[in-house]
């Protein structure tokens, strides 16, 4: 409950603020955001489909998914929230005539991964798993 308070306080405050707000945040989890318009909901389902497959590495990965439209967010792994008013696309600087994208926001709040596509989860795990404070995660896991 922490982490869903935590994150939802970041994006209230919107990403200029998030990089402040992401200090107390850091470390606990990876957010990944898509975006999309009502004229691009087979690629958000679509998306969604393929990233939700897999929950356990979802979760093993901290990862939290956020659906982000025009003006509005909700979270919707590892639980799904009400919808929440957000200026959250003005803050990750979508430009007005995008229909579809997706972001990894890393531990430290910074993003790793943006592209107007679906991202398969072979890609987005490699990425995350080659990350330093992944492998670091992964030696503990392993001792």
């Amino acid at each position: 409950m922490r982490n869903l308070t935590l994150l939802i306080i970041i994006i209230f405050y919107g990403m200029t603020s998030t990089a402040q707000d992401l200090q107390s945040y850091k470390w606990e989890n990876r957010i990944i955001v898509v975006y999309s318009t009502k004229s691009e909901l087979d690629l958000l389902t679509n998306q969604f489909d393929v990233l939700t497959k897999e929950p356990n590495k979802l979760s093993e990965r901290k990862l939290l998914l956020i659906h982000a439209s025009k003006d509005r967010y909700r979270t919707v792994f590892p639980g799904e929230s009400a919808w929440i008013n957000s200026s959250l696309n003005e803050d990750l600087r979508i430009a007005p005539d995008t229909g579809f994208e997706i972001f990894l926001i890393g531990l430290d709040g910074g993003i790793k991964l943006r592209q107007q596509e679906i991202v398969q989860t072979e890609k987005l795990f490699r990425l995350i798993d080659g990350m330093p404070m992944r492998r670091a995660e992964i030696r503990k896991q392993d001792q």
